[in-house]
C-alpha cells in the first residue's frame, strides 16, 4: 500500500510539502494535488472530494452553495 501511495505521489508529481488531498477506500487510492487549502476562508479537506463539506456557519454555506461545490473543489485543485 505504501508503495502505491508513493508511486501516486509521483505520477500526480506532488512533492511535500506541497499540499494535497488523499482519499482510501479498500478498492483504491485517489491523490488530489491542491493549489490552496481554502476556498472564501472555507476549509476544503479530503471529505470535500469524496462529497461532504463542512461548514462553521451560514454565511459559509451560503458561499459554497452560491459557487457550487464542483466549482469550489476545481478551484482548490491543481488543473
Amino acid at each position: 500500500m505504501h508503495a502505491i501511495y508513493r508511486r501516486l505521489l509521483s505520477e500526480a508529481a506532488v512533492e511535500p510539502p506541497q499540499p494535497y488531498n488523499l482519499l482510501i477506500t479498500h478498492e483504491w487510492m485517489l491523490v488530489v494535488p491542491r493549489s490552496r487549502d481554502k476556498y472564501e476562508g472555507i476549509s476544503i479537506n479530503s471529505l470535500a472530494f469524496s462529497g461532504s463539506f463542512f461548514v462553521r456557519d451560514a454565511k459559509h454555506a451560503s458561499i459554497l452553495a452560491q459557487a457550487g461545490p464542483m466549482n469550489v473543489l476545481k478551484s482548490v485543485a491543481m488543473p
